[in-house]
C-alpha cells in the first residue's frame, strides 16, 4: 500500500504538476523545486521519515519528541496544501487529481502517525486530538496560499516548492528497501509500484 501511494504520487507529479510548473519557462522554477526537495530532507530530522511510512519506536513517551514530530509533520502538511493554489491557475480536472494523490498520501501518513503515538504511550483521546489538529493543517495551507497576494502572484513558484517536497517523499518511498544488504526491488513492491503508476497514468489521461 505504501509503495502504491508513493508511485501514484510520483506519477501525478510527473504527469500533472511538473508540466504546469515548467510551462511558463520561469527561470526560478527549478531552484524552487530544489529548495522544496532539500527542505523536506531537513524536516525529516524532526519527523524521522514518518511522512513516507517510517516508524522508529521510541524507548518511552517523550514530550519533546512528540512536539518535534508534530512540528515537522505540520510543516510538511502545510506544503501539501500548496498545490491547490489559485482557482484559475489549475483546471478542475487537475485539482481533483491532486486531491486524490494528497488524500492517499495523508491516509498512509495519518495511520503511521497513529501507530507511532500509540507506541509512545499516548492515550487514545490524546492521539485523536493530535490527528484531528493535524488533519486541519493541509486545508489551512490551501486557504493560506489563496489569501496571501504575494503567493497568488507567483503560483508556478509555489507549486514548484511544494512539488520538490512531494518529489522527495515519493522517491524515498519508491527506492528505499527494507533489506539494507539487498539492492534489488522485491517483485511484490514492483507490482504495487506498477499499479500506482498505472492509476496515475489512467487518471491523467481521463
Amino acid at each position: 500500500m505504501l509503495s502504491l501511494s508513493g508511485a501514484y504520487l510520483f506519477g501525478l507529479l510527473i504527469l500533472e504538476m511538473f508540466p504546469i510548473i515548467f510551462s511558463g519557462h520561469n527561470h526560478y522554477a527549478g531552484l524552487c523545486v530544489l529548495a522544496g526537495f532539500f527542505i523536506q530532507i531537513f524536516m525529516e530530522f524532526l519527523t524521522g521519515g514518518l511522512e513516507h511510512g517510517h516508524i522508529h519506536p521510541p524507548a518511552h513517551n517523550n514530550q519533546a519528541l512528540t512536539v518535534a514530530l508534530f512540528v515537522g509533520l505540520g510543516l510538511h502538511a502545510l506544503l501539501d496544501g500548496l498545490p491547490f493554489a489559485g482557482v484559475g491557475a489549475i483546471s478542475d480536472h487537475q485539482h481533483h487529481n491532486f486531491y486524490s494523490g494528497i488524500l492517499l498520501h495523508k491516509v498512509v501518513e495519518g495511520f503511521t502517525m497513529y501507530l507511532l503515538l500509540d507506541m509512545m504511550g499516548h492515550k487514545a483521546v490524546r492521539i485523536w486530538q493530535i490527528l484531528i489538529l493535524f488533519s486541519l493543517i493541509t486545508p489551512a495551507g490551501m486557504v493560506m496560499v489563496n489569501k496571501i497576494p504575494v503567493l497568488l502572484e507567483h503560483i508556478p513558484l509555489v507549486l514548484a516548492f511544494a512539488g520538490g517536497s512531494l518529489l522527495h517523499v515519493a522517491i524515498t518511498i519508491l527506492f528505499e528497501t527494507e533489506n539494507l544488504h539487498h539492492h534489488g526491488i522485491p517483485i511484490r513492491k514492483l507490482i504495487w509500484i506498477g499499479l500506482g503508476l498505472g492509476m496515475a497514468v489512467l487518471i491523467a489521461l481521463v
